[in-house]
């Protein structure tokens, strides 16, 4: 690399011109005789600018010179780095251009002048600072895409990167094309079709259904793939990954279409839910679909869940779901719980972390079921964290052994014992995670829609998303599980505080069992004044939710309130104020922002116009269409706050 005055003019041409420009001003100025100061300065500064020039263009060889050296010294064999193989390009640690070979110029540039001479806008826009732990990564530039691979040389001081460009834009080709003709299932069923059955005469019924059929098969009509109907409200889908994608960019609009139609001039209210599986083969793609399917149900319905591999991904879910009336499964689920208790070595019965009335009443409706038995029973919490400590002491009047701690009820948990989770179905949200891990026989009961990390070896998951609260799904329990009755009113009391709890006395998702559960416990002794008792909070709590409710601001219909307040019970205190924000006019949905020890936590609360289940879930969080929360770690309360907004807005661009 000698240097030339060609080397000069290409690599600063604006100095190299400005330097002729004050050569030529100090002639003229010389020539004509005046202002010899002025022309001796013009001379000095062009030889300034033009020795200043060349050093840095000698230093940039320099470093090439370098870097090529302590490469071609790498190469097994020998052969200068301009002959290599490969598109190769050297750059400054900033990413700036010192040289390329000819391949590069050829194959990659195509030889025309780059447009820019960063290295960033060959490698899609990246700076070397984001690929420094990357040695091969993928870039795509003037409709090719190459596989580049990174080196960085350390010579004589400097340091430099040498990037080698592999062409394989006909190999990712065939890739996209064999991913996108790969094979996706799709099960589709009509949400709850017994139940319309119920409701419409027989003419009334098929009318509706052939309409629901007839909507659902001119949309996937729209797509390259087979369509099939596999019994009334029951279809099968199969298409190539390429025509699903373009469902996905749908978002699935079929939900929509089905959920506004109407009969007679009034909207029906019915829905679907399918489950949509990806798989290297149609054997798998189906059993994804099911797993999708029993999810998207498990769920509420009136959504999609698409399976790719352990990951989900949801459309829609933004209804209420039409309540089951029929109490068959229950029926059959209560025979079955009685057996595998009567089995059972002992019974240990346990709730989520930092129990309500809904957990710890449901807990006590089952622990009377196991004694009714004639087994020993305990119930596993954690008194430091309940939230539900005047239901504890008011059961504790009457059994007042029947609660244990974690620790107790870990050695209580042996093999032949039989562990009942109530009001949740997460794993890591169980109130003891080690008693939890210790059973090897489990019976779920709960009511929140399902998420993907779900207990998935339960014997019994009996799991009822459209019922208000699990202590309704438990006095149900209670009327089949044994032939005498169970529930005495502490018992029946305790139960009536979990659907009272739940469904904010009798006004959100109260169907017709929610009052007929309601009907049964008040039968069986239950004691509304003392519930009532239960929700009886301290003036100092009380001014703590009122300043709560007054830091809200509103954004987009929703309340959003971020406090910094320290008590005892500040869960309490942000759980009620945002029921409280509800009522508030113009409010679709509220949001407490607060935090415990190093755990920022969001409380979310809705009338059912907004599912802040779906919102929450962004967050990585869960709960139910109208009651939701999440807890995250290492975050600001501003940073949650922003995370949360764009949630909301993304939830409202999905509807």
């Amino acid at each position: 690399m000698k240097f030339k005055i060609s080397h000069l003019v290409k690599t600063y041409p604006i100095t190299f011109f400005a330097v002729i420009a004050l050569f030529t001003a100090s002639a003229v100025t010389a020539a004509k005789g005046v202002l010899l100061p002025l022309a001796i300065g013009e001379a000095a500064l062009s030889v300034v600018l033009a020795v200043s020039a060349i050093l840095k263009m000698h230093n940039e060889f320099r470093i090439i010179k370098n870097a090529v050296i302590s490469l071609n010294a790498s190469l097994s064999d020998k052969d200068m780095l301009k002959y290599f193989p490969l598109p190769a390009v050297i750059c400054k640690t900033n990413g700036k251009i010192l040289w390329f070979n000819d391949l590069f110029k050829a194959d990659v540039i195509r030889n025309r002048q780059p447009r820019e001479d960063n290295i960033s806008v060959f490698i899609g826009g990246k700076a070397l600072s984001e690929l420094a732990a990357k040695k091969t990564f993928s870039a795509t530039y003037d409709g090719r895409d190459y596989t580049v691979i990174s080196e960085t040389l350390d010579s004589s001081g400097e340091s430099c990167t040498v990037f080698y460009f592999v062409d394989d834009t006909n190999l990712k080709s065939i890739v996209r094309e064999y991913r996108m003709s790969k094979p996706a299932v799709a099960l589709v069923a009509v949400d709850s079709i017994d139940e319309f059955y119920r409701v419409y005469k027989e003419s009334e019924y098929a009318e509706i259904t052939s309409a629901v059929e007839r909507l659902t098969e001119n949309w996937f009509s729209e797509f390259s793939g087979v369509f099939r109907k596999l019994g009334t409200g029951r279809f099968i889908a199969i298409v190539p990954e390429s025509e699903l994608e373009k469902m996905i960019s749908k978002k699935f609009n079929v939900l929509e279409n089905v959920r506004s139609y109407t009969y007679n001039g009034a909207t029906v209210g019915i829905t679907l839910s399918a489950g949509v599986g990806r798989g290297d083969n149609l054997s798998d793609a189906e059993g994804a679909a099911r797993q999708a399917l029993d999810m998207a149900l498990g769920r509420g319905g009136d959504q999609v869940a698409v399976k790719d591999n352990d990951k989900y991904t949801f459309f829609g879910g933004v209804s209420k779901g039409v309540e089951k009336r029929t109490k068959v499964r229950t029926r059959v689920v209560a025979s079955a719980m009685s057996e595998l208790i009567r089995n059972a070595s002992n019974v240990v019965i346990m709730g989520h972390k930092f129990s309500d009335l809904d957990s710890v009443g449901a807990a006590y409706g089952m622990y009377k079921a196991a004694l009714a038995l004639g087994k020993d029973a305990k119930i596993v919490v954690n008194r430091k964290t309940t939230l539900a400590q005047p239901l504890i002491d008011y059961i504790g009047k009457s059994d007042d052994d029947c609660f244990v701690s974690p620790l107790t009820g870990e050695r209580l948990t042996v093999k032949k014992t039989l562990l009942i989770v109530v009001d949740t179905h997460k794993a890591d949200f169980v109130d003891s995670k080690n008693v939890y891990e210790k059973a090897q026989n489990v019976i779920v009961i709960d009511h929140h829609r399902k998420t993907v990390d779900y207990i998935n070896n339960a014997v019994i998951f009996y799991h009822e998303p459209h019922a208000s609260s699990t202590c309704e799904m438990v006095t149900e329990l209670l009327q089949y599980i044994s032939k005498h009755p169970v529930a005495d009113s502490v018992c029946a009391t305790a139960l009536m505080s979990g659907i009272m709890l739940d469904t904010k006395e009798f006004v959100l998702r109260a169907g017709v069992r929610t009052f007929e559960a309601a009907a049964y416990l008040r039968s069986r002794g239950a004691d509304t004044v003392t519930v009532k008792s239960f929700f009886a909070n301290s003036m100092e709590s009380r001014k703590l939710r009122g300043m709560v409710v007054m830091n809200a601001e509103m954004y987009r219909a929703c309340a959003i309130s971020v406090t910094d307040i320290e008590s005892d019970d500040i869960r309490v205190v942000c759980a009620q104020a945002a029921d409280e924000l509800l009522s508030v006019s113009g409010v679709d949905a509220s949001f407490v922002i607060f935090k415990t020890d190093d755990i920022i936590n969001i409380s979310a609360r809705s009338m059912g116009k907004v599912n802040v289940q779906l919102i929450m879930e962004a967050l990585g969080g869960g709960g139910h269409q109208t009651m939701a929360a999440v807890q995250l770690k290492d975050i600001t309360e501003s940073q949650i706050k922003d995370m949360l907004k764009t949630a909301i807005d993304n939830y409202y661009s999905n509807l």
